[in-house]
């Protein structure tokens, strides 16, 4: 390709007719594309010869000798060398297919995935065969606005495979066959981290884990484990103290990270401290326990959302709107609007509609003896509606002002047998403590734990040390330079 290049850096110095050689220069351009590469070979003695006869044949040109067999020869080599290039370049032409273009598409609002493959001049009846194939590996009733679909078609305008990343780790995939398509599931290759976030407690427990970079899904994680025991209205302080080792899944692939399981939690406070770790006992049951080897689970969660101020508690009080004295059978959180509010526990949503002057509202039966009561909801959590099933800490809703309200905040109650009853003082049965093999397994992995913690922060201390060493350093080194100037 260099040489053609070459050849028609000559032609763009004849005196040519107008506009003829601007063609020439454009068409040598063109040979850094595949189909300028290959017009050029195509054409390359054609125009040699116009070269020839441009040059060759003008007597009177100066230098010209008039030696016609001289000059006959020359030309008569380079012809020689650029047909053979140019057959070359054909037959390479030939042999090698052009390359499959892979093109990325996404789903926009509202659009099916039949309505996407159209979109990319894909025929009916090849889209309606490529998901027809799909439905067997992923479930398209999921797909969402933004979902990618990566469609590599063929030299020819077919269909070569399509993939679709439904999960983080996994990968829908249709390839052609001479039959037609078939669909498989493929594993996305990741790479498993781990990660300690520490903090103090400035404000609450989220907006402070926030700022220390915790990300959102770990830190309502963390608020579900610690809601069982702690009040955050009344015992959650400045200067407060909490930890979280947790896995991460990296997929290089993609450039992604997805936030995995939380190993540890710990939360220290004035007067206690709490301590959840994660364990998976011999019979693959997974729960979180405390230094003893007691489930931190509960029936209920004290309080459904992270917060640091009761505005109303449970008993008789002054009505906010109304103005007289009645019981207040609930506890009122202060939630500024969108706050998300997590269920107390495991249990079926008996009611997710508007409700008088509750505003919007949820009720959920957890067992034979306890419900819960969300209200002034400003919105549904996702699939909320009566006769679903939800599990503790699953986010069901989010804080508002609806009904007869005063302002943002979330009235929250518990039903115990069918009575109101106050939920910070309610007394809730424990949940399973590990004992025999099972204890000796969790204690051996929490000391496993343990030092894999230990050995962050002392690699954290080394590094601060090296780096106050070097500033100290540095400061030192300029002292006489400052020192030096006089006053």
């Amino acid at each position: 390709m260099f040489r053609l290049r070459e050849i028609f850096g000559r032609f763009s110095t004849l005196r040519l007719p107008n506009g003829t050689r601007d063609r020439f220069v454009r068409l040598g351009k063109a040979s850094e594309s595949p189909v300028g590469f290959g017009l050029i070979a195509a054409s390359g003695i054609l125009l040699l010869v116009i070269a020839h006869l441009l040059t060759g044949t003008d007597k009177s040109a100066p230098g010209n000798t008039g030696d016609t067999p001289t000059t006959d020869m020359a030309t008569e080599g380079t012809l020689s060398q650029a047909g053979s290039m140019s057959a070359e370049a054909e037959d390479i032409t030939a042999v090698a297919p052009a390359a499959p273009i892979e093109r990325a598409y996404n789903l926009k609002r509202n659009e099916t995935l039949i309505a996407l493959l159209l979109r990319a001049d894909i025929s009916a009846p090849t889209a309606h065969k490529i998901v027809a194939e799909l439905r067997d590996v992923t479930n398209l009733r999921r797909l969402q606005r933004g979902q990618e679909v990566r469609i590599k078609m063929s030299a020819d305008g077919e269909v070569a495979s399509l993939r679709m990343r439904d999960s983080f780790d996994a990968e829908a995939v249709v390839n052609a066959t001479e039959g037609g398509f078939t669909a498989s599931r493929e594993t996305i290759s990741t790479i498993s981290l781990t990660r300690l976030v520490e903090g103090e407690i400035t404000d609450s427990l989220y907006l402070s884990a926030q700022r220390e970079g915790l990300p959102t899904a770990v830190i309502v994680e963390l608020i579900r484990l610690m809601s069982f025991d702690v009040d955050f209205e009344r015992e959650i302080r400045t200067g407060d103290k909490f930890q979280v080792y947790f896995e991460r899944k990296y997929a290089p692939d993609f450039g992604d990270m997805q936030e995995g399981q939380l190993l540890q939690a710990r939360l220290t406070m004035r007067k206690r401290d709490l301590e959840a770790n994660y364990f998976v006992d011999a019979n693959g049951d997974e729960d979180y326990f405390d230094g003893e080897g007691k489930s931190t689970r509960k029936a209920l969660m004290k309080t459904p959302l992270d917060v640091t101020v009761v505005t109303s508690s449970y008993g008789r009080r002054k009505h906010p709107v109304l103005g007289y004295t009645r019981m207040h059978k609930g506890v009122d959180f202060r939630a500024r609007t969108g706050t998300p509010i997590m269920a107390a526990g495991d249990g079926v949503v008996e009611r997710a509609s508007r409700y008088g002057s509750y505003g919007n509202y949820i009720r959920i039966r957890h067992n034979g003896t306890y419900k819960t009561a969300y209200a002034h909801l400003s919105r549904y959590g996702k699939g909320i509606k009566q006769g679903a099933r939800v599990r503790q800490g699953q986010i069901i809703g989010y804080a508002g002002a609806t009904g007869r309200v005063s302002a943002a905040h979330l009235h929250y109650e518990v039903m115990m047998n069918g009575k109101q009853t106050n939920p910070l003082t309610l007394d809730l049965p424990t949940g399973r403590e590990l004992k025999g093999p099972d204890l000796e397994t969790y204690a051996a992995a929490r000391t496993r734990l343990m030092a894999d913690i230990a050995q962050i922060q002392m690699q954290r201390s080394l590094i601060l040390a090296e780096s106050n060493a070097e500033v100290h350093q540095d400061s030192a080194e300029d002292t006489p330079r400052i020192q030096g100037t006089d006053r």
